[in-house]
């Protein structure tokens, strides 16, 4: 039976937006009296910081990105830039919502739901509160405390943590190298939300995992798992 959806929360619950990236990142600098115009550079290096991570070395550490990113730039920013960073986010990151208010609402009454995100866990909790969402999940599993993914430790931490076995859970996620492998990995069932029709056509190698365009079919989707599952 099917307990918990454990959800992405970038490009899955609320949407990507250059835009407000780069207004984050320039406020951000600016509030740190440091100059806006190196916003692109310093998010480019933060995606790079994600990727670096390792199994031995999976958590989201606020100093060990600011080395990153000083190495890589060869600049000597302080802790206050990614302190200011993690606050701007939840102003900006929250304007286009993917999943309407009345399917979260219905997900809640029926099943326990989570986040599980490759960012750090306050700037997350802020963005969902800002869209008033953060009252209809459990918990928000970020990447500081649980570790990212795809690394099979970090979930295991959290099936230990909710005390849930894998066929008790659902991952939902738009990255198949991230949400749908670290699913795999722990045999877990997942559901791939692609919702610009090119997420699925990401390279590579994963398995038993649905694809949903529109959340208006989530509920029909779930019933299908559940169906294989109960087998």
């Amino acid at each position: 039976m099917i307990k918990n959806l454990i959800f992405d929360l970038d490009n899955t619950i609320i949407k990507d937006d250059d835009k407000k990236d780069s207004q984050t990142y320039k406020e951000a600098l600016k509030n740190c009296g440091y100059n806006e115009e190196k916003y692109y550079k310093i998010y480019v290096v933060i995606d790079e910081y994600d990727k670096s991570l390792t199994e031995q070395n999976m958590y989201y550490n606020k100093k060990d990105m600011l080395d990153f990113i000083n190495k890589k730039l060869e600049t000597k920013y302080e802790i206050k830039l990614i302190d200011e960073l993690l606050k701007v986010a939840g102003k900006y990151w929250t304007k286009e919502i993917l999943i309407q208010k009345e399917i979260i609402e219905k997900l809640a009454s029926k099943y326990n739901l989570y986040v599980y995100t490759n960012y750090f866990t306050i700037a997350q909790e802020e963005r969902l509160k800002n869209i008033g969402y953060l009252k209809y999940f459990k918990k928000v599993f970020g990447a500081d405390k649980y570790g990212s993914k795809p690394f099979k430790k970090s979930l295991e931490k959290i099936l230990n943590e909710l005390n849930a076995k894998p066929n008790e859970c659902i991952m939902i996620g738009d990255d198949k190298s991230r949400d749908i492998l670290v699913a795999n990995k722990v045999n877990m069932k997942s559901i791939l939300f692609d919702f610009d029709g090119r997420r699925d056509k990401k390279i590579c190698d994963v398995k038993d995992y649905i694809i949903l365009r529109d959340f208006n079919n989530i509920f029909e989707e779930l019933s299908k798992i559940e169906n294989y599952v109960n087998l």
